[in-house]
């Protein structure tokens, strides 16, 4: 059976016709929207590496936004929760938040409503299984700092790590 043209690599899409088009910036943003949610600054950029100029980039995305089809802080909301799945913390969440281009005072808002014991839950469920595959205990000072860089690097900050860190000692010494 023959493949069909569509599963080899991805063609970036022709310039748009009229660069300075909200219109035509607008059908575009529609159909970025439809592929996954993004949020303002986002979906502006992606206009813009169409070959959208900024007016017309920045008025499809002021039109998306009046219909209902950004929410910033719905997004930002989104992307905490299914971090906080997959055992990130707040700080890594912060991080993709700023990246994605979102605004402070959204970036504050959603991590202030982060649950701080289901973060520390989460890290402490990730110490856990580090623990049981880690080949050194976690009771010498370099496995207690394999440990805390560990999570770190999934981004809880160093209050959370301590926590993991005194917490699994108490289930060791009991």
């Amino acid at each position: 059976m023959k493949r069909s043209d569509s599963a080899g690599p991805r063609e970036r899409p022709a310039p748009p016709d009229d660069p300075g088009s909200a219109a035509a910036a607008a059908e575009v943003a529609v159909r970025i929207l439809g592929g996954a949610a993004q949020s303002a600054a986002g979906l502006t950029r992606r206009l813009r590496q169409r070959g959208f100029t900024e007016q017309a980039a920045a008025e499809a995305t002021a039109a998306m936004r009046g219909y209902g089809y950004l929410n910033d802080a719905a997004f930002a909301n989104s992307i905490a929760a299914r971090r906080q799945r997959t055992g990130h913390g707040r700080m890594h969440v912060g991080a993709e938040l700023r990246a994605r281009g979102l605004e402070p005072d959204a970036i504050a808002a959603t991590l202030a409503a982060v649950d701080t014991d289901a973060e520390r839950a989460a890290a402490l469920e990730l110490g856990r299984r580090f623990a049981d595959r880690a080949s050194r205990d976690i009771a010498d000072r370099q496995g207690r700092q394999r440990l805390g860089g560990a999570l770190q690097r999934r981004g809880f900050d160093s209050d959370t790590v301590g926590w993991v860190l005194r917490e699994l000692d108490g289930e060791r010494h009991s």
